[in-house]
């Protein structure tokens, strides 16, 4: 569960939930990760956040939207994506995850209905609103969906299923009779930055230096700083940084590893720069977090 796992395409293979059923879906704070920001990562599995309180920043193929508390946004497969912090304040998000195969129970199926938008490349994301009632049923079944995991009775997964068919259809049915607003992505930079990040999520816990990441890329330093900067709104080290903290975070939350210990499979080549970097980004030091997520257990 620590170690984010790479396919040959640098996508992440996404931690089910469950072992033999793949639906991820939890809870986050967005000051779970530092500095406000998860890292931009990419997957085959189509993704659904539904904001519980507050505002989030959630950025697609390197633009930001606006999500406020109530919507929700669905991002396609294969899309560079990350949600950050608006206005340096925190906020509450369902986080669903669902790998396409679940859909895909006959041929037909698969080819008419889901690979009709999972390979429309003028489709990144929809965003959802309450006001809108087949938006609203939308949000409405994924919250439905989220409890029923969480209480895993007999048979949840045939009751996942029937709300992920009939969110799917509700999808279908309002998205392919109208005109898509996005156009189709052809920015050369986003197959440079997918192999780049890729790159950093692989060899995160080995000494990196920027020529390295520009390498991986195909690209000189200088333009591998555009890129980071125009995409992801920081440099490629500020990027292994965070990418290392978000690991370290993992193990304080899953593993019994030591704070020394934890420094080093994460990259960092001392324990008290580990902790220097840790305070500065999250405000607090890694066995302070550690403390913290003890006395959360604790008081259940």
């Amino acid at each position: 569960m620590v170690e984010m796992k790479l396919l040959k395409d640098n996508s992440e293979i996404v931690p089910y939930t469950f072992p033999n059923f793949r639906v991820h879906a939890r809870k986050y704070l967005l000051s779970y990760y530092p500095n406000m920001a998860a890292v931009s990562h990419w997957h085959a599995d189509l993704e659904f956040i539904v904001m519980l309180r507050g505002k989030m920043l959630y950025s697609v193929n390197g633009k930001d939207y606006l999500l406020k508390e109530g919507q929700s946004i669905f991002v396609n497969t294969k899309q560079l994506h990350y949600g950050h912090s608006f206005g340096k304040s925190d906020c509450e998000f369902l986080c669903l995850l669902f790998h396409p195969s679940l859909l895909c129970s006959t041929e037909n199926i698969k080819e008419t209905f889901v690979e009709a938008i999972c390979q429309n490349d003028a489709l990144p994301f929809l965003i959802f609103t309450s006001s809108d009632e087949w938006q609203n049923n939308t949000i409405a079944e994924l919250k439905q969906i989220f409890n029923i995991c969480h209480e895993e009775s007999l048979g949840f997964e045939l009751e996942v299923l029937s709300h992920f068919y009939s969110l799917w259809l509700n999808i279908y049915q309002n998205v392919m009779n109208i005109e898509n607003k996005e156009e189709p992505i052809s920015d050369k930079r986003l197959e440079t930055l997918h192999s780049m990040i890729g790159y950093i999520q692989k060899h995160y816990c080995e000494k990196l230096v920027l020529s390295d990441i520009a390498a991986s890329g195909s690209v000189c330093r200088s333009s591998c700083c555009d890129i980071f900067s125009s995409l992801l709104h920081m440099t490629p080290i500020q990027y292994l940084t965070n990418y290392r903290l978000e690991k370290s975070i993992e193990y304080l939350h899953h593993t019994s590893q030591s704070i020394t210990d934890i420094a080093l499979l994460c990259g960092f080549n001392s324990s008290s720069y580990f902790t220097e970097v840790f305070h500065r980004e999250l405000g607090c030091t890694p066995s302070q977090y550690k403390d913290k997520i003890k006395n959360s257990i604790i008081n259940g």
